[in-house]
Formats: C-alpha cells, structure tokens, sequence
C-alpha cells in the first residue's frame, strides 16, 4: 500500500473545516446475541433493518465528491448478518477509502471467506480490519454475551480470519475487549492468554459506555481499564502484538497510546484542565440504520436524514443543523470516552504531534 495516498488528509491537522474523513455506519440492528453490555440493545431488540445497498452507493459517491474518506466503520448488530456487506464494503473502496474496520462477535463462521476474498482480493489497496469481540475467560464472556459456546465460537472465528489472512496480505484480524465490570478484574490476564494461542495484529480496548442493556457493567475501576491498556502496551513491546500492517502504523500506534491516556482521563473527570477538542460532526460522523447522521455513538442529536436528501451527505454536512452541532460540541468542550472519537481527536490535534512523533520514534 502505497503511503502517499493518506497525504490529503495532512492538512485538515491545521484546518478543521471540510469533508468528513472518518464514517462509522450501523448498517443493521439485526444481532444473534444479546450483549448485556450493549449500548445499541434497542435496535437489536427491535431488528432494525440497515439501508438498501442502492443507498449506501449514493453514500459512497456523495463522500468521493467531497472528498476521500481515510477511515470507514461498519457496526450494528451484527454486520455480517447482512449477506451484502461484501457489496456495502465495495462501494467504498471502490472510490478510493483506505482503511475499512468492522467489529464482529465471531460466530458467523461461514460468511468471512466468502466476504474476504471479494472484498480483499478486489481492492488490494484497501487495509481491511475484521476484529473479533471477547469479554473475558469463557464463563464471563459467555455470560455477557448471554449464549453458551459464545467464546469458542469466537476464538474459531479468529482462527478462521487468520487462515484467510495467509492469502490477503491487506488482511488485518484483530480481537476487541470491552471492560466492565464484570470482567475488570480478568481481563488483562485473558487478553494475554488470547495474544499468546491467537496471534492477532492488534487488540482494540473499549471501555463500556452509553446505556447498556444491563447498566451495572458499566461501574468500570479506571484503574482496571487502565491495566489492560498497560498489558497490550507490554504484549506489543514484547513483539507479541504486531499492529496491523500498513503504512503509517507506527503513527497509528503512538495515536492510541495518547488516546486511551485521554480515555482515562475523561472517566475519571480530570479532562477540563487538559482538554481535547471534539472533531465529531467536523472530521466525522455516524450513519444510523435508519439514515440519521450524528455527529457521534453518544450525542442523540442529528444534523438530519440522509433519506430526505437522496442518500447526499454534502447536502447535511454543510447544512445549518451541522453548524450548529459543530458550535454546540465546541460550546460545550464535549469530552467522552468513545475510542473511536478520541482516536481523530488525538491524531487531529496539532498541540499533540510532538508527543506524538515522540511516541512514534520510541516505539
């Protein structure tokens, strides 16, 4: 993969204003599990129907008329329920993304090959990031995941992707540990025990938000959290933890370091003095299965529906709705601890670059 191809994006470092270069799509509510530490539980609940692929292709092509987008996310639910997904993928890479990530709970075995081999074999220049989502040893995360079997059926799907990634080089399969605190106090031993019989590229490390299903979860030891970040820093060093391969992965690597440091400040409430302005609804968005953009996961307000506008983002992003949003997260120095969030606004962030060279030239 070619590294001049992230150039663009350079300049929105020092300037905020422009397309979006981050998009996180629910493309269903649909879900085989029912997660207790799940913020989206009354889609699933519901069996929300994500969008036809007709209008994910409109949304692909508004997106390449504004600009390219560095980074799409495909959550849900499930998204592998979706049979297109291959084909919902494909309309992005097609315009020129360069790094696609999905999170799924590894169950649905018989639909990774066939997704893989479309989606990477035909967009070689496309990174594909597939992690796979694990709550603890086996009785904790079966427990979570309220299903028996849940954590072998995982560690198969992991198992599954690797098999797949000795014939896709721009293949990235990693595992996603959500901290709660049920599993707080498991969680970095089994984190070590799934890098040493796994061997992902990297492990994401979530801290349970929003309004889960089963609130009590959400009752997470900082320090715990903060634990599990410390032992994937040790894996990685150790050269168990390898970081998914692409160009700039260094960067990448030194960006989270600064972003979980920020996430743990955020949970403890000693960001004001030390605060990170929010690049969502600027550098980002976040397309509901039913067409409503947000400027992220936490905030409820929307800057309209994509089905009133054709499927045209352009239309909505520079709307009055997005100025006012924007204005608002600005007003308000918006602060949460949503990963995905905090990772634009870290490597966005000028006053950060200098730790964040640091970072990248000492790891």
């Amino acid at each position: 993969m070619d590294a001049s191809r992230y150039l663009p994006f350079a300049k929105r470092v020092l300037r905020r204003s422009g397309p979006p270069v981050h998009l996180t799509l629910y493309v269903t509510g649909r879900c085989n599990l029912r997660c207790r530490h799940c913020f989206h539980h009354e889609e699933v609940a519901a069996g929300v129907e994500g969008a036809e692929l007709a209008r994910y292709d409109a949304l692909a092509q508004s997106c390449s008329n504004l600009g390219p987008l560095a980074w799409v996310s495909i959550g849900g639910g499930e998204p592998f329920l979706r049979r297109d997904l291959a084909a919902i993928a494909s309309c992005f890479a097609a315009r020129g993304l360069r790094h696609l990530a999905i999170p799924t709970n590894g169950t649905l075995h018989e639909r990774y090959e066939p997704f893989v081999e479309e989606v990477c074999a035909r967009h070689p220049e496309l990174h594909v990031a597939i992690s796979v989502s694990f709550d603890g040893p086996p009785a904790i995360h079966d427990s979570i995941r309220a299903a028996q079997g849940a954590h072998a059926q995982a560690m198969e799907g992991v198992r599954r992707l690797k098999a797949l990634q000795a014939r896709h080089r721009n293949l990235g399969v990693g595992i996603l540990v959500c901290v709660t605190r049920e599993n707080q106090h498991a969680l970095a031993d089994h984190l070590e025990e799934l890098v040493a019989e796994l061997r992902p590229d990297n492990a994401t490390i979530n801290l349970a938000r929003g309004t889960a299903l089963d609130p009590t979860l959400l009752a997470v030891d900082v320090a715990r959290y903060e634990e599990v970040v410390a032992r994937k820093e040790a894996l990685r060093r150790a050269g168990k933890l390898p970081y998914f391969d692409f160009p700039l992965a260094r960067l990448a690597v030194a960006r989270d370091a600064l972003m979980y440091e920020h996430v743990a400040r955020v949970a403890r409430g000693e960001h004001a003095e030390r605060h990170l302005p929010c690049t969502a609804a600027s550098l980002s968005c976040v397309v509901m299965e039913d067409g409503s953009v947000r400027a992220c996961e936490i905030l409820p307000d929307s800057i309209g529906n994509l089905n009133d506008v054709g499927w045209d983002l352009a239309r909505l992003w520079d709307g009055e709705r997005a100025k006012e949003l924007r204005a608002k997260i600005e007003r308000t120095r918006c602060a949460c601890t949503w990963e995905c969030a905090q990772a634009d606004n870290v490597l966005f962030h000028a006053p950060s670059w200098p730790r964040l060279a640091a970072r990248a030239l000492g790891s």
